[in-house]
């Protein structure tokens, strides 16, 4: 396989990062809010340890799937580019420190899992409330790079600077356990899921093409 063709098939690994997450994310069930008191965070965890055992286990192969994904993103993104780059490494370092905190995260998350404790699962919630941060900014310079190069359609990234925006207001999790702005963080991640799923295949595509 020549390195075009390789680098092609490698956009595809943000579809397999997005629906391997969205599993782990759902495989435990409806999970409790960081406002919940320890009795149902409790029971929650006990009662799904093993369903979120192998959640947690594929939250890190979605997070490996995502760095690959990204390799291939940077590529295309440096080559649309082109002058000095900024932009395309803005996304790079962006991707790199949300999947550093994401694991961190579900480090956390694990360990609330194999020994339950409400305290240490509100802990989690507010390190991936951290990892909305990093996602924003992947996407607000992916999508700015989008519109001011033509790499793709225009609207995709106004879509995208919308999603970085629900991002950052998701974020206000790690100051606050309000269940709205918990939902807000749940949906801006499951908008952002879709969207890479919507870059890797039109990028793969005009890759093809």
């Amino acid at each position: 396989m020549d390195e075009a063709k390789f680098a092609r098939w490698g956009l595809l690994a943000g579809v397999a990062f997005a629906v391997v997450v969205v599993v782990s994310s759902l495989i435990g069930g409806s999970p409790p809010m960081a406002s919940d008191s320890d009795e149902k965070i409790l029971e929650y965890l006990v009662d799904k340890q093993d369903s979120l055992k192998i959640g947690a286990y594929l939250g890190g192969l979605g997070g490996l799937l995502f760095l690959w994904f990204l390799g291939s993103l940077y590529g295309r993104l440096r080559a649309s580019e082109g002058a000095n780059g900024r932009l395309s490494r803005v996304a790079m370092m962006a991707g790199v420190a949300t999947i550093a905190t994401a694991f961190a995260a579900n480090a956390v998350s694990s360990s609330a899992v194999l020994r339950p404790n409400p305290g240490v699962y509100r802990l989690a919630n507010q390190f991936f409330g951290y990892t909305s941060f990093g996602i924003a900014v992947f996407v607000a310079a992916v999508s700015v790079l989008i519109w001011s190069t033509g790499l793709l359609p225009k609207w995709f990234g106004y879509l995208g600077e919308a999603i970085a925006v629900l991002l950052l207001v998701g974020g206000a999790m790690v100051a606050t356990e309000n269940d709205t702005i918990g939902v807000i963080g749940i949906i801006g991640f499951i908008a952002f899921s879709i969207w890479v799923v919507i870059l890797s295949v039109m990028l793969y595509q005009r890759a093809d093409a």
